[in-house]
């Protein structure tokens, strides 16, 4: 797993850290006292699992607020809230938080809510590993659903954009429509996206809107009349 920990007080941070290192199922700790630095490792790191710090000292944002930022571009990390004070509970529910650490921290306790996340994850992983198989002209490909970033449709061909490279399909894309999962969402004719890709929608000409992704040059479009789906979907 790949861990973002938020803690203003530097001795409970490399503490924190300490424990996170020490637990086999974690790969990579991202460790900050500052919240500005939290939403952007967020953003460009992905994390699978965050520990936000409530009471953050001389900051204008404190670890609900981080959360609240967070959440607003990343539904899928699990977040952890760390604090000594049980009456931040009831505000947290918004952002749907996974659990709530009370300190000082119990080692035993924390190291088994890790390693409960990590399991989640990878049942959640297994579930996401069903392969499309793509046949096109004498070429075979198996393609991981969750690499697929968009699939657009010219000239009666189907393309289905991955970081991997871009694979032809003669399928249509109501074809590949039902074989995706509902992180797909079709938004246009010609277009069905990741839903766990998009970095930002923006309204372009004729109230139609262009399509962004992490990482990703090329651009999809969604159409006018997708657009509260869309919006339902991401929970807008």
């Amino acid at each position: 797993m790949k861990i973002l920990l938020l803690e203003d007080e530097e001795y409970s941070r490399e503490f924190i850290r300490q424990l996170l290192e020490d637990i086999p199922v974690v790969g990579e700790v991202m460790a900050t006292a500052s919240a500005e630095e939290a939403i952007a490792l967020a953003q460009n790191k992905r994390p699978d699992l965050i520990f936000l710090d409530i009471e953050l000292e001389g900051s204008e944002l404190n670890g609900l607020q981080v959360a609240q930022n967070i959440y607003s571009f990343n539904k899928e990390a699990y977040i952890v809230f760390l604090t000594a004070y049980s009456k931040y509970a009831i505000d947290s529910f918004e952002v749907h938080p996974y659990n709530y650490i009370l300190k000082p921290i119990k080692v035993t306790r924390f190291r088994e809510a890790v390693e409960e996340i990590a399991e989640k994850i990878e049942q959640k992983d297994a579930l996401d590993s069903d392969i499309l198989v793509i046949k096109y002209k004498n070429e075979i490909h198996h393609i991981r659903p969750g690499g697929i970033i968009f699939i657009e449709i010219q000239n009666n061909l189907s393309f289905i954009h991955t970081k991997e490279g871009i694979f032809e399909s003669y399928l249509s894309l109501a074809e590949l429509e039902a074989m995706l999962d509902r992180s797909f969402l079709r938004v246009h004719k010609s277009f069905i996206v990741n839903l766990k890709q998009i970095k930002q929608a923006r309204g372009i000409f004729d109230r139609s809107y262009e399509i962004e992704f992490y990482g990703y040059e090329q651009k999809a479009l969604m159409s006018r009349y997708k657009y509260p789906e869309y919006k339902r979907q991401m929970g807008l």
